[in-house]
């Protein structure tokens, strides 16, 4: 299969999945009972639309010109500041400590969306050929850790307060 066809077809799955990943981020926020999650969900709601503008932006260039040299150059300035995100949602949250063990299994979830994204990226990272192709998606695998990154934080500190050592850069997905 040439590249600009599968690229597309990664494209389409990327889009649909962001769609989803929006919506679910968008229903947590709105039904989270604490502030702590709706900065969160509401934070990374945003950002999956970013990635959906991203994504369409990039099908619609190849689509016109078919071709991969449309593709963007990855840009790292736009990368999440997971640490700022976490400190910020938590110094919005009126009560810190006050969740429920309902609230622990929507973030394992949130988790599992996160996963199954970054396994998404990565995949089509290691079977393309166009070099920026694989650059591309390397980096949305990236993104997509970051964001895990950042529920595993607020799950650890969730799941016991006290005991939260600091927020932890390198929490990494696992191959599950």
């Amino acid at each position: 299969m040439n590249d600009v066809k599968y690229c597309l077809e990664i494209l389409e799955k990327a889009i649909v999945f962001e769609e989803e990943g929006m919506a679910f981020f968008q229903d947590r926020a709105q039904n989270a009972p604490s502030t702590l999650e709706r900065n969160l969900f509401n934070s990374l709601a945003k950002d999956e639309a970013g990635h959906k503008a991203h994504l369409e932006k990039m099908r619609d260039d190849i689509l016109r010109e078919d071709s991969l040299e449309v593709l963007p150059d990855v840009d790292d300035d736009h990368v999440m500041n997971v640490r700022a995100i976490f400190d910020d949602a938590l110094a919005g949250a009126h009560d810190p400590y006050d969740f429920k063990l309902e609230e622990l299994e929507i973030l394992q979830g949130a988790m599992n969306v996160e996963r199954k994204g970054y396994h998404m990226y990565a995949k089509a990272a290691e079977e393309m050929e166009s070099p920026r192709a694989k650059e591309v998606f390397a980096h949305l695998a990236n993104e997509e850790q970051n964001h895990y990154t950042l529920l595993k934080n607020t799950y650890d500190f969730m799941a016991d307060p006290q005991g939260f050592d600091g927020f932890d850069g390198n929490a990494m997905l696992d191959g599950g």
